[in-house]
């Protein structure tokens, strides 16, 4: 099926991103092993990764408008390689920090044959991103038509990114992955709260298994002062409130080779259509679509997807609506 055309005057917003930069290593295993069990392998992958990396990947390869990245590395080959795939996903990495005292970050991941995972992160450079570090990329981030953060940076970089977004009018979306706890200065100053359903629960203490504790979690944090919050639920979709009106939205059905990548397809491609001005159901619908999408590869970064093949998924589910 031929490919919907992006819309006229689509992809011309700048995303700008703060976030991780690690190397994926990446095993392939029958089962996630329990405590204290040996499970053998196959051969170990080298792959980019990095939570800010592979949203920066995603929103690069969905997007027509500028992708800025702001991060650090170490002065390593695992820092050079992250940083030319990015340059080769139509991210700018001019203003990623590299470092000769500290190295790259690193991820251990283990993916089993159904494609759930689980990661172990050494932050290494990613963790002396300062928020010092931000205050000289201040006209960076006030250009952007929206800025998108998460967890793997230092918690206090991530405030002062935020306050630069509110002092610029920047709306902010925030992936509060991995999750920790979060001050109410950084909630009122997020502008759309992404976060699964483990994240969800601990931020707000209300079980999020399915969609209707998904709804109840949602309102608890929109109390908190965001005014979009959206709760992804895997297969289940996602779950959204949004000014005080519920969103519900199923997944798209594709073949899972490994879902490590999905949530940060996800994000990305919601950055990249909200900068575009895509209304929010509409940007979600295409986030969805991108996060699908991401599954039917290894690794995190999704090189190999584009506008393209998000609009032909969607062509072929017309009927994917969200509902209220």
């Amino acid at each position: 099926m031929t490919a919907r055309p992006m819309p006229a005057g689509a992809g011309t917003g700048t995303v700008v991103i703060l976030g991780s930069i690690n190397m994926d290593i990446v095993v392939s295993t029958p089962h996630i092993p329990r405590p204290g069990e040996t499970v053998l392998g196959d051969a170990a992958r080298y792959l980019p990764g990095g939570k800010g990396a592979n949203q920066a990947v995603a929103a690069g390869r969905l997007s027509a408008g500028e992708v800025i990245f702001i991060g650090c590395t170490g002065d390593d080959d695992f820092g050079a390689r992250m940083r030319a795939g990015l340059r080769s996903a139509n991210v700018r990495v001019e203003h990623v920090r590299t470092l000769s005292d500290a190295p790259s970050g690193v991820a251990f991941v283990a993916v089993d044959a159904r494609g759930e995972n689980v990661i172990v992160v050494s932050p290494g450079a990613n963790a002396e991103l300062r928020p010092t570090d931000l205050d000289a990329q201040e006209n960076v981030i006030a250009q952007a038509g929206i800025a998108i953060a998460q967890l793997e940076t230092p918690l206090p970089t991530v405030q002062r990114y935020a306050e630069l977004c509110r002092a610029h009018d920047v709306p902010l979306l925030l992936n509060a992955a991995p999750f920790q706890p979060l001050s109410g200065s950084l909630l009122t100053r997020t502008t759309y709260l992404v976060v699964n359903r483990a994240e969800a629960t601990a931020l707000t203490g209300v079980p999020a298994d399915d969609r209707a504790g998904a709804r109840k979690a949602a309102a608890e944090a929109a109390a908190l002062g965001v005014p979009h919050v959206v709760i992804t639920l895997g297969a289940a979709g996602c779950v959204v409130l949004t000014e005080g009106r519920y969103l519900e939205l199923d997944a798209f059905p594709v073949e899972v080779v490994d879902s490590t990548g999905a949530g940060d397809a996800f994000v990305g491609g919601l950055g990249a259509a909200l900068a575009r001005g895509d209304r929010l159901d509409d940007a979600l619908r295409f986030a969805a679509a991108a996060g699908a999408l991401a599954c039917r590869h290894l690794g995190a970064q999704q090189h190999g997807i584009s506008a393209a093949d998000v609009y032909d998924l969607l062509a072929r589910h017309p009927t994917h609506r969200t509902v209220a």
